[in-house]
């Protein structure tokens, strides 16, 4: 395989969360393991990109921040600790996020609107590890990824004070629980069946109302399912890294074929209904926008696909897939400074939003193109972004 030079980036992630759960110090993340747009809704009057920015042990704590779109201006931050969780959008589109609890483990945090520096407002407390991942459901219900114990949690979205919140449901099952295979991301579709990725490539579906999972895809052919989204129609994509090699007739063909000598690489998928519907494919192996490490997913309403991905020189890479389309379009993908670690975001509008975990900058772009619209960098003490999400 020709991306072993960055795939250690991404274990760090289990690390931190073993960490986590241990009591261990936190680890810096370098690519996100979650799901930032949880649930796909009716879009919002009003958007805006919300970014995690990772802490520094015994520096700076982790960080929140909230910008208005698509100017870019800050709005609000929010302290977290080093090893804070992805946020998911709930009823009203509120960011909730999982952190430290005073009281000890973890605790969902909701991010008030505000202006400056807001803290965070607890909603309950108990879950036991680090969320590598939240989604939450239509019902409102939050689903929080438990690398340590290999499993998801399911919390109901009523508040509760006073002493540790339990679980209403346990998953596992498909590919969770077999040796070495552990949970990274997760994402419910709008009809509450909910996805969950591993640190092995493959994907257990569980339809709404079972806690017993099934094989979408099964575990072994790749790495860590680093994101999963779900689209305006309900079907799931995800983005992994250590994709596996697929041949491929000549270099304008996407459909693969054995007795083939040009070489792509398995970058994602699509799920419709628990169903494997669609692969996404990275660039040909010489192509100078081939990124075989995935890191992040983004789809607008129309379908256009975006991956923020590293190629082997450890440089970013912004993948654009037309609709419908499983290869890239070489033509309007391109590549970032080294150590970007890229993540990508789309808006109601289809413009995209880039991320540069090296520079500390973020751009907006116009969607299905290479038009930057803006260019900030984040200010002193806001830095390494290693996630985006723009709520519904």
């Amino acid at each position: 395989m020709k991306n072993r030079g960055i795939q250690a980036a991404f274990y760090v992630v289990a690390a931190a969360a073993i960490a986590a759960c241990s009591g261990g110090a936190n680890l810096p993340q370098y690519a996100p393991a979650a799901a930032p747009l949880a649930r796909p809704l009716k879009p919002s009057a009003t958007q805006y990109l919300y970014v995690y920015n990772e802490g520094s042990p015994g520096v700076y704590s982790g960080q929140y921040a909230r910008y208005s779109l698509p100017d870019l201006s800050l709005l609000e931050t929010t302290v977290a600790d080093g090893v804070g969780g992805p946020v998911a959008f709930g009823k009203g589109d509120a960011p909730y996020f999982v952190d430290e609890a005073a009281q000890g483990g973890y605790a969902l945090y909701l991010q008030p609107g505000g202006k400056g520096a807001v803290p965070g407002r607890e909603v309950f407390y108990g879950i036991p590890c680090q969320g590598s991942s939240l989604a939450t459901g239509p019902t409102g219900n939050v689903y929080v990824v438990q690398y340590c114990s290999g499993n998801v949690l399911e919390y109901s979205s009523s508040k509760k004070t006073g002493k540790p919140k339990k679980p209403i449901a346990t998953y596992t099952g498909g590919n969770l629980g077999q040796s070495g295979v552990f949970p990274i991301s997760a994402v419910v579709d709008l009809k509450g069946d909910l996805y969950v990725g591993d640190n092995h490539g493959g994907v257990t579906y569980f339809k709404a109302a079972s806690t017993t999972g099934v094989v979408a895809l099964a575990s072994g052919s790749a790495g860590y399912v680093n994101q999963m989204v779900a689209d305006a129609k309900g079907d799931v994509w995800t983005v992994h890294g250590s994709p596996p090699e697929v041949y491929f007739k000549d270099k304008t063909s996407c459909v693969p074929d054995p007795s083939g000598s040009i070489v792509r690489y398995e970058q994602g998928e699509r799920f419709s209904k628990g169903t494997l519907a669609q692969h996404l494919y990275t660039s040909t192996s010489d192509s100078p926008v081939l990124g075989t490490n995935g890191i992040s997913i983004a789809v607008d309403s129309a379908r256009r696909v975006y991956t923020g991905n590293m190629n082997t020189s450890d440089d970013g890479v912004l993948v654009d897939f037309d609709p419908g389309s499983s290869c890239p379009n070489d033509a309007l993908s391109f590549t970032l400074p080294t150590r970007a670690f890229p993540q990508v975001a789309v808006d109601a509008q289809r413009r995209f939003y880039v991320t540069d975990y090296n520079d500390n900058t973020i751009s907006a772009y116009t969607g299905g193109s290479k038009k930057r619209l803006k260019k900030i960098t984040q200010g002193t003490g806001i830095v390494a972004i290693t996630y985006a999400a723009v709520n519904p």
